[in-house]
């Protein structure tokens, strides 16, 4: 499309030139409005504003945020399904799904040896190290390791001490 050796060839990506932004020329001029807010500014704005509920006829004043956790639970306490069904998922989310109990749990006789092993207590008391109950083929076969362990005890032993 070119006329001359000092036309410029229009096409993708290639504007006329004397439809370009000059130096120093902005593609937004006017900018962003001075009082526009977006929707996560909203949001929070919403959340962060202080309220009173009455839940069973005792006014709870808090943030709109914390009221609607709590009348979740309390609902949810309460066996309203839905409010369980809702809350659930967002507990696991944000909490994680393990245990939050304060008390310290029974470990089982596997997780108790293991445990201690890896204090470097001894275990002869409560049971006898399996490297004494593996087979003669040297590969683990026929000893009573419990299901789930990956490799002989001897490879067992090398990444106790940090081997690979």
């Amino acid at each position: 499309m070119a006329n001359g050796p000092g036309d410029y060839e229009v096409g993708y990506a290639k504007p006329p030139k004397h439809t370009r932004f000059k130096p120093g020329q902005s593609g937004n001029p006017k900018g962003k409005e001075k009082g526009k807010r977006g929707l996560k500014t909203d949001l929070v704005n919403a959340l962060d504003a202080k309220q009173t509920i009455k839940i069973k006829g005792k006014p709870h004043t808090g943030t709109r945020q914390s009221l609607t956790v709590l009348t979740l639970a309390t609902r949810a306490a309460a066996g309203d399904l839905k409010a369980a069904q809702l809350l659930l998922p967002l507990v696991v989310q944000l909490l994680g799904a393990e245990d939050r109990g304060t008390g310290r749990g029974k470990l089982s006789k596997q997780d108790q040896a293991i445990f201690e092993q890896f204090l470097g207590k001894s275990e002869d008391e409560e049971e006898p190290e399996p490297e004494a109950e593996a087979s003669a083929d040297g590969n683990g076969a026929g000893s009573d390791l419990p299901v789930g362990n990956a490799g002989t005890p001897e490879e067992e032993e090398e990444n106790d001490n940090g081997e690979s």
